[in-house]
């Protein structure tokens, strides 16, 4: 699952007001509810894949996240990148999927600055251009906004038919000539309506692939619930946001991923306070603790008792009850010899 290398921004970022209200808002849904289906056309193609959505107070596309391609001349656009609508394939794919009256007002306040010799800069042939891209259910860049780097999009939409986000292929024309793009347009059309057949789905976020990330999280704490720093990491480096992944863990187990990982060190603590005479400090360092007072306090704030006091309540009451004790000493390793 961690073998891509990925750049996602879950920044609160404005959108289009075009967007479905139940989605509004939401940029993380649309993005984790993507990224299965984008990485596959990425290992499809081989080209770096991409989604934007369309700033609401500005003439600008915003790149929201981006798997860099496998080919040897991968172009990677920067997310967070604020990217001019008339020279690139997802702004002319947002406009272009529109409704009528909404893409003339936007594209009456363009500024068709000409970044190259094939930029188009006339708004009558912009606009003819627009009517083609929405029949045909694609938009192109061809070395529009840079020389030498070509790309082709579709729109995720709405069950309304209006504009989502973006997505797109790009590579360097080496790698993207402009013969292929009508071939491998038919890819990104097919990704793009299936994101938006998930989305429009009553639960979008049951998607299989965060299913698997969930039920993954939760056997990588298991196994490395003593190192924190471990689990923050991984959580950190999972192909969606942070916050919204806690939310969907507690939702699925019952607890926060925090609140899990301490729920395993206790009930180790415990185990350890009841079946070993390790001494309490080295019971901390095996939990992952730097320090048996911090240690102790925790156990303490979760438990009520100490460790100490806790392991003399269970040897009292392991006296008072031989039979509980031989059935615990009976689960310790044997002594080396």
């Amino acid at each position: 699952m961690h073998n891509l290398i990925v750049y996602l921004s879950f920044l609160t970022l404005p959108f289009s007001m075009t967007m479905d209200p139940n989605l509004a808002g939401n940029t993380a849904a649309i993005i984790e509810n993507s990224w299965d289906l984008l990485s596959n056309l990425r290992d499809q193609t081989r080209m770096t894949t991409a989604m934007a959505i369309l700033a609401e107070n500005d003439n600008r596309g915003i790149v929201l996240s981006s798997l860099p391609g496998t080919g040897d001349h991968a172009y990677v656009p920067r997310v967070g990148f604020h990217f001019h609508l008339h020279s690139t394939a997802p702004g002319k794919a947002l406009l272009a999927f529109l409704p009528s009256d909404q893409r003339q007002e936007r594209v009456s306040s363009l500024n068709f600055r000409r970044f190259t010799k094939q930029t188009i800069a006339d708004p009558e042939e912009f606009e003819a251009k627009l009517r083609q891209y929405a029949k045909q259910k694609y938009a192109e860049d061809i070395g529009e906004y840079a020389e030498g780097v070509n790309c082709v999009a579709s729109c995720i939409c709405s069950p309304k038919n209006e504009p989502l986000a973006a997505i797109w292929i790009t590579a360097l024309s080496v790698e993207l000539p402009e013969s292929r793009l009508p071939d491998l347009a038919k890819e990104v059309i097919r990704t793009a309506e299936a994101i938006s057949q998930r989305l429009a789905s009553r639960h979008p976020d049951s998607s299989p692939y965060v299913d698997e990330t969930l039920e993954q999280a939760k056997r990588f704490i298991e196994e490395r619930f003593t190192d924190e720093k471990a689990i923050h990491d991984y959580i950190e480096g999972l192909y969606m946001s942070a916050s919204w992944f806690r939310k969907q863990f507690k939702e699925r187990h019952g607890l926060s991923p925090t609140q899990y990982r301490l729920q395993l060190v206790l009930d180790k603590a415990k185990r350890l306070l009841e079946l070993t005479n390790l001494p309490i400090k080295e019971i901390a360092f095996q939990l992952g603790y730097d320090s048996q007072n911090y240690f102790s306090r925790a156990f303490k704030k979760h438990e009520g008792h100490s460790p100490a006091q806790y392991r003399e309540q269970q040897r009292e009451a392991d006296l008072s009850d031989p039979a509980n004790s031989v059935s615990k000493t009976s689960t310790l390793p044997p002594k080396p010899t």
